[in-house]
C-alpha cells in the first residue's frame, strides 16, 4: 500500500472528480450501481442486517443521484 498520508486535500479532491466524473460519463456504470444496491437493500431487509441494508441505501441514492444528474444535462442540452 501506498502512503496515503502525503497527498494533499487539493490532490485528493482532484481524484475524487476525475472519479465521478468518470463515472457519470459512463451509462453502463450506473445501472450496475443501483442494482447493487437493490440487491443489498433486499438482502439487508431479509436477514436484519442493517450495514448491509445501509449500505444498500448508499448506492441507490449514488445512482439515483447519477440518473438525475443525467436527466439534467440532457434537459439543458435539448431544450
Amino acid at each position: 500500500m501506498g502512503n496515503y498520508s502525503q497527498i494533499s486535500k487539493g490532490q485528493w479532491d482532484s481524484m475524487a472528480f476525475r472519479i465521478t466524473s468518470y463515472i457519470v460519463n459512463r451509462k453502463y456504470l450506473i445501472a450496475p450501481i443501483c442494482m447493487i444496491g437493490i440487491v443489498a437493500v433486499a438482502y439487508g431487509m431479509m436477514k436484519d442486517n442493517s450495514l448491509i441494508f445501509i449500505i444498500g441505501l448508499v448506492f441507490v441514492i449514488a445512482g439515483y443521484l447519477l440518473i438525475r444528474r443525467k436527466i439534467k444535462e440532457s434537459i439543458r442540452n435539448n431544450p
